[in-house]
């Protein structure tokens, strides 16, 4: 199974994932290819040149990228495989991702595995805190970006208000027991 999470700059898609993870003993990152700049103790991309992501959509490995905030993410072709391969062996998956990545991912594992889309919101005002306790320099241009993304909302499963952490995160591990192992 897969677990796509997307939302708004700063809406806790990272942190969510983090402790799905540290309850979960199934549950993987599916790392994405970056050309941004990590940010501290962040082991969560593969941080890669623009050149090197370049070449990469050069030879066709990557399945799925979008530009963000000025940087490129991307989906490697051979993540896709270790999902849909390890999905029999009963270990999930989650990634956070682009709105337009979302649709992609979700249309190219159909009937492959299953796949759940998470989208989560948070009040601007508290989005804006968020962004500014991590330091973020470039807040405008990610609140910016958030009008566009809620534009998105209906193609995922369920959208999720992110103000409680542990309260999203036991919602999020009922959806995967409900959803893991549905008809794909």
């Amino acid at each position: 199974m897969l677990v796509l999470i997307s939302g708004c700059s700063g809406s806790g898609k990272n942190t969510i994932i983090k402790a799905l993870m540290e309850r979960n003993s199934n549950i993987r990152f599916l790392k994405s290819c970056t050309t941004r700049k990590p940010r501290p103790n962040e082991d969560n991309y593969i941080h890669i040149s623009k050149e090197e992501f370049d070449e990469k959509l050069k030879n066709n490995e990557i399945f799925e990228y979008e530009e963000i905030h000025q940087n490129f993410y991307g989906t490697l072709n051979s993540s896709l495989q270790e999902v849909v391969e390890c999905h029999e062996k009963g270990v999930h998956f989650a990634k956070d991702i682009g709105v337009l990545g979302q649709i992609n991912m979700a249309r190219a594992l159909k009937g492959k595995t299953p796949v759940l889309s998470i989208f989560l919101t948070v009040p601007k005002a508290e989005l804006i805190r968020r962004l500014e306790a991590r330091g973020e320099k470039q807040i405008d241009l990610r609140l910016s970006r958030m009008e566009f993304e809620l534009g998105y909302v209906d193609n995922f499963d369920v959208v999720i208000r992110n103000v409680n952490i542990d309260k999203t995160v036991a919602r999020i591990d009922k959806l995967i027991a409900k959803f893991a192992y549905r008809q794909i």
